[in-house]
């Protein structure tokens, strides 16, 4: 058994299919699927049961789930280990994320990171908000920027970035642009484009709806923010989201209005309630917090870095 083909393995696991996770490997289809098709053989089982809406793991399959985890992460930590010694950076950053304000997004961390620290990898995985503490208490991913929601689990640490309150996204001269203490009865009767569910804001407008005793009908969903942005500048409904992931730049012709009782959306970095195991993983989270604490009150990265 190589650890390529528990690479794999994990690879058409997290992708649901052999097309998407050759894609994402940057090799040829039938060249992953000989490789596990060799794996399996040499296993003696299958690991997948394939069909025609993608694959599914057979009970061998979940049961070989977790090993391949631990064991790619532990080669991961082993060479991490060995480059730290010899004053290197190389590995790799597995970070969970979802619509960020711009001034604290995480894309010119990774410019510059990855201009400094060339040998390191960085994936960036989108994830709803409910999925992000399971996916670091997994170490599937090193952290998480995200919500703060109420089930962190056991063992999850979240630090403060920023507090926003959730604020309507209307079209620019819509009769509720720009008003203040608007109520639920103003907008249930309006078509509303709602997030997806698994949205901690969805969640929230949801709560701030329901307060009210109100019915509402939910038309449309998105789980993607700037194609919701573009939805309501373009007329086609109102919408709701945490006012500082409002991109009024890219969106002009987006107005907002405040909500009585506003609901606040926290954002946050997630991670497990130890240092993280990794050099490359450290120095990433450590760069990203140096950017943002000129746009964040009380951040302390020292925090974060030498005991989360």
């Amino acid at each position: 058994m190589e650890l390529r083909q528990l690479e794999y393995f994990l690879a058409v696991v997290e992708e649901g299919s052999f097309t998407s996770a050759a894609a994402r490997l940057y090799m040829v289809q039938s060249s992953l699927s000989a490789s596990l098709l060799s794996l399996e053989r040499e296993l003696g089982t299958e690991l997948f049961i394939r069909g025609r809406r993608g694959t599914e793991l057979t009970d061998a399959g979940r049961a070989l789930l977790e090993p391949a985890r631990a064991a790619l992460a532990e080669t991961e930590r082993a060479r991490d280990a060995v480059a730290e010694v010899i004053g290197l950076l190389r590995g790799s950053v597995r970070i969970a994320v979802l619509a960020l304000p711009r001034a604290i997004d995480v894309a010119e961390t990774i410019h510059r990171f990855q201009s400094e620290h060339p040998g390191v990898d960085v994936h960036v995985l989108p994830a709803p908000a409910q999925r992000m503490p399971d996916l670091v208490a997994e170490g599937q991913v090193d952290f998480a920027i995200g919500p703060r929601i109420p089930r962190l689990g056991p063992g999850i640490r979240f630090t403060p970035l920023i507090s926003t309150p959730l604020s309507l996204v209307c079209p620019a001269g819509h009769r509720l642009a720009g008003a203040r203490d608007v109520t639920p009865a103003d907008v249930v009767e309006e078509p509303i484009i709602d997030l997806a569910r698994g949205s901690w804001a969805r969640a929230l407008f949801d709560t701030w709806v329901q307060e009210s005793t109100l019915p509402r009908q939910v038309r449309l969903e998105i789980n993607e923010w700037l194609t919701l942005q573009s939805m309501v500048q373009r007329g086609m409904g109102i919408a709701y989201g945490p006012d500082a992931c409002i991109d009024r730049e890219t969106f002009p012709g987006v107005a907002t209005a405040t909500l009585t009782g506003a609901p606040q959306w926290e954002l946050g970095v997630l991670t497990r309630d130890e240092m993280l195991r990794g050099a490359a993983g450290r120095a990433f989270l450590a760069a990203y917090l140096d950017r943002c604490r000129p746009v964040c009150t009380g951040l302390d990265a020292a925090a974060v870095t030498t005991s989360s």
